[in-house]
């Protein structure tokens, strides 16, 4: 099951000794902040747990293709340049992953 936001607030403020409303205001600033550097394509690192940037997809120009049912062959339409945000996890959440045995039992629960 994710963790909520609340589960998160309380977990914060277990750890920190605080209320959970304090650390509910101090995880509404954190998201504030982050909003702000992405809408300013500024790279945020949070912690040593997640990087986050803002990527620009380049345009693509048209192109054949096939349709993989019928084999037919297609055009594929052009796509504008778009704005991506990507989130690349750091070394400890690398290393918090759990083996891929323990990752399957859990995820297949």
């Amino acid at each position: 099951m994710p963790l909520t936001q609340t589960q998160l607030a309380d977990e914060v403020a277990q750890r920190a000794g605080t209320s959970r409303a304090e650390a509910k205001q101090v995880l509404t600033a954190l998201e504030e902040v982050v909003l702000e550097q992405i809408a300013a394509a500024e790279k945020v690192k949070i912690g040593a747990v997640v990087q986050i940037e803002v990527r620009i997809r380049p345009a693509t120009k048209e192109r054949p293709g096939r349709n993989p049912a019928t084999g037919e062959e297609i055009i594929i339409s052009a796509k504008p340049a778009s704005v991506t945000v990507k989130a690349r996890p750091l070394a400890k959440a690398k290393a918090a992953a759990p083996s891929v045995e323990a990752a399957k039992r859990k995820l297949a629960a």
